[in-house]
C-alpha cells in the first residue's frame, strides 16, 4: 500500500489536499517567523487517516487527557459536511480511494469506496483486503494500523508492544506473523479459534475438577448405590400379585405421572383464579373500577382536547366499552381451560386408583405409609446417584473435550510450522537493515528476536541491545530504526505489505540523529510520514529537507483551515 493524497472537503469545497512522496515526508510549522508552532494541527494529518482506516474520531478533536472537545473543530464537524478522503495505490497495484465523512454522531458515519457509498462491515472487508492482503478475522485492522500509524506517545516509546494494554501476547504473535510475511490468515484465525477453545476447555475441566474433589463422587456413588440396594432388597421383601414383574417401576412410573398431573393442575387453576380476580376488579362497582382516578383523567383531558371527548359521561361510555371487552377477551378461553383441567384430574385419578391398586396387591406386614416413605426415599437417593454419575460423566467428557481441542491446536500449529521458514528468512532480512540503521543512528547494533515457539505457537518478541531500558529520544530513535529496517524488508522480500509509516513527537531525538533519520528516510523504498515542531530541527537541516514539507502549518494555517 502507497499514500498518494489526502483530500478534506468541507461541503463542496477543498479545503486542503496532502500530497504524499516516496521517502521521507514531513509536516511542521513556518520555521522564523517568531510564532509558536504548537496545537495547529501536525498530528491531526495521521489522526485522520487512522479514523479512515476505522480508527475513533475522538483523537482528531477531543483532548486525551481530559476529553474536552476543541471546539472550533467540534462546531465545524456539526454545522458543515466535512470529509476526508484517501488516494492510494493498493496491494492489487491499482488506485483506491478510501472516503468517509467527519461527524460527531457515529450513527451518521458513512462510507465510500472508489466513489461508491457501502455499510461499514462492507467497507472493512474491503480495507482489510486493499490495504493490508487480509480476508479473514484475524488479525484485525486495529490491531494493524497502530504499527503503521505511530501517533502518540505510547507506540513511540514500544518497539513492538505498541498495541493498547488490553492486547496479550497471543494478539503480538498473530500479528507479527502477519508483519514477517504469513500470507494463510485463515491459519491465524484458525490458530485463534483454537487457542481459546483450548483455554475454555482447560477452565471448564479444572472447574468440574474442583467440584469433583470437593464433592468425591467415586465414594459417594458407592454409598448410595448400597443405600438403594438394600432399600430395593426390604420393599422386595412383601408378596406382591403376579400381575406385575416389578412393583416398585410401577409405582415409580406412577409417582412420576402423579407429580406431573399435579403440577399442570396446580398451573391452571392459578391462571383461573387470575382470571376471576381481574374480572372481579373490572366489575367493581357496576363497571367503574377506578372511576375517581377516570374522571379526573378523562375531565382534564375534556378541558385541553377541545372538541375531542366534551362529556364525562360519553367518556364513561367509551370506558365502559372497553372494560366489557376485556372482560368478553379474558373469558373467551375459560370453556377451554376448564376442559383441560377436566382431562387432567380425570388422568390424575386414573393414576391414583392405579397406584392404590397396586398397593392393595402387595400383602405385606409393613403400613402403606412404611412402604411409601421408603419408597420416596428410594427415589431421592437415585436422584443424588443420577447426579454423582452425571459429574463423573462431565468430568470425563471435558477431559475428553479438552484433548480433542489440544490435538486440533496442534494440528493447526504444525500446518504453520510448515511455513514458517518465510518467517525466519523475514526475520533475517530485517535484522540486517534493524542492525545497519541503528549503527548510524545510535553507534550500535540492535537486533530483533522474533522468538517463535512451533510447539505452542506462542512468541516473545525481544529487542537485543546494550542499553538498559532506552528512555526517550533513544528509544523512539530505536522505533523509528524497525521501522524503516521492516520497510526494507518488505521490499527486499518483496511481500504485500504497507510500505509507509508515521512517526510523531520525535523532538526529544538528539537533532544529529534527527539530521540522520531524515537522510535515511530519503532512501527508504517506501514513505516515511514524520511530524516535528520546526524549532527543534537547525535551519541549515530546515532548509536541506525543505522539498520534503509536504504540510506547513501555522497559528494562521491550522490543518482544518479554522
Amino acid at each position: 500500500m502507497k499514500l498518494i493524497s489526502l483530500k478534506i472537503k468541507v461541503d463542496t469545497t477543498v479545503s486542503r489536499l496532502v500530497e504524499f512522496h516516496d521517502g521521507l515526508n514531513l509536516v511542521t510549522n513556518n520555521k522564523g517567523v517568531g510564532r509558536s508552532g504548537n496545537s495547529v494541527g501536525k498530528s491531526t494529518l495521521s489522526r485522520v487517516i487512522d479514523f479512515l482506516l476505522l480508527g475513533s474520531i475522538n483523537p482528531i478533536y477531543i483532548d486525551e487527557e481530559f476529553q474536552k472537545p476543541n471546539i472550533d473543530i467540534e462546531q465545524l464537524f456539526i454545522k458543515h459536511d466535512v470529509t476526508a478522503e484517501l488516494s492510494f495505490i493498493g496491494l492489487d497495484d491499482k488506485a483506491h480511494q478510501l472516503k468517509r465523512n467527519l461527524s460527531v454522531i457515529s450513527k451518521e458515519y458513512r462510507y465510500w469506496l472508489d466513489g461508491f457509498e457501502m455499510e461499514q462491515d462492507k467497507f472493512e472487508i474491503q480495507v482489510q483486503s486493499l490495504c493490508f492482503g487480509i480476508n479473514t478475522r484475524r488479525p484485525s485492522i486495529r490491531s494493524i494500523v497502530p504499527k503503521f500509524i505511530r501517533n502518540d506517545s505510547h507506540k513511540m516509546l514500544n518497539t513492538t508492544k505498541f498495541l493498547d494494554n488490553r492486547a496479550g501476547m497471543k494478539d503480538y504473535c498473530e500479528l507479527f506473523l502477519y508483519l514477517f510475511g504469513f500470507n494463510n490468515s485463515q491459519l491465524l484465525t484458525d490458530k485463534r479459534d483454537a487457542s481459546n477453545l483450548v483455554v475454555r476447555r482447560k477452565r471448564n475441566s479444572l472447574s468440574i475438577n474442583a467440584m469433583v474433589k470437593e464433592q468425591k463422587p467415586g465414594t459417594e456413588v458407592k454409598k448410595y448405590f448400597s443405600e438403594a440396594k438394600a432399600l430395593e432388597a426390604e420393599l422386595l421383601k412383601f408378596d406382591y400379585s403376579p400381575e406385575y414383574d416389578n412393583p416398585l417401576e410401577r409405582l415409580t412410573e406412577l409417582q412420576h405421572k402423579e407429580d406431573a398431573y399435579t403440577a399442570d393442575l396446580m398451573s391452571i387453576d392459578r391462571k383461573l383464579s387470575n382470571i376471576e380476580r381481574t374480572i372481579r376488579m373490572l366489575s367493581h362497582e357496576d363497571g367503574l373500577y377506578l372511576e375517581n382516578e377516570v374522571k379526573a383523567i378523562y375531565e382534564y383531558a375534556g378541558i385541553k382536547l377541545d372538541g375531542a371527548i366534551k362529556e364525562f359521561h360519553e367518556v364513561l361510555k367509551f370506558h365502559q366499552n372497553l372494560i366489557n371487552k376485556k372482560k368478553q377477551f379474558l373469558t373467551i378461553d375459560v370453556p377451554n381451560i376448564q376442559e383441560e383441567k377436566l382431562v387432567i384430574q380425570t388422568r390424575l385419578d386414573v393414576v391414583r386408583k392405579d397406584k392404590l391398586r397396586v398397593f392393595s396387591d402387595m400383602r405385606s406386614t409393613e403400613s402403606i405409609k412404611n412402604i411409601t416413605t421408603k419408597l420416596k426415599k428410594l427415589g431421592e437417593l437415585k436422584i443424588q446417584l443420577g447426579k454423582l454419575e452425571g459429574l463423573v460423566e462431565q468430568q470425563e467428557k471435558a477431559a475428553e473435550d479438552l484433548k480433542f481441542s489440544k490435538v486440533e491446536l496442534e494440528s493447526i500449529l504444525s500446518e504453520i510450522a510448515r511455513e514458517i521458514q518465510n518467517i525466519y528468512s523475514f526475520e533475517n532480512i530485517l535484522n540486517k537493515h534493524f542492525k545497519l540503521l541503528t549503527k548510524k543512528i545510535l553507534n550500535e547494533e540492535y537486533a530483533f528476536n522474533l522468538n517463535y515457539d512451533e510447539s505452542t505457537g506462542d512468541c516473545k518478541l525481544e529487542v537485543k541491545n546494550t542499553v538498559t531500558n532506552p528512555e526517550g529520544g533513544k528509544k523512539k530513535a530505536e522505533v523509528i530504526a524497525f521501522d524503516l529496517a521492516y520497510i526494507y524488508a518488505v521490499n527486499d522480500s518483496k511481500y504485500r505489505r504497507p510500505k509507509f509509516v508515521f512517526h510523531d513527537s520525535i523532538e526529544d531525538i538528539d537533532s544529529n540523529q534527527i539530521e540522520i533519520i531524515f537522510d535515511e528516510a530519503t532512501k527508504v523504498p517506501g514513505q516515511q510520514i514524520i511530524s516535528l515542531l520546526s524549532d527543534k530541527i537547525s535551519t541549515e537541516v530546515y532548509k536541506k529537507y525543505e522539498s520534503n514539507i509536504i504540510l506547513l502549518l501555522d497559528e494562521d494555517m491550522k490543518f482544518f483551515c479554522i
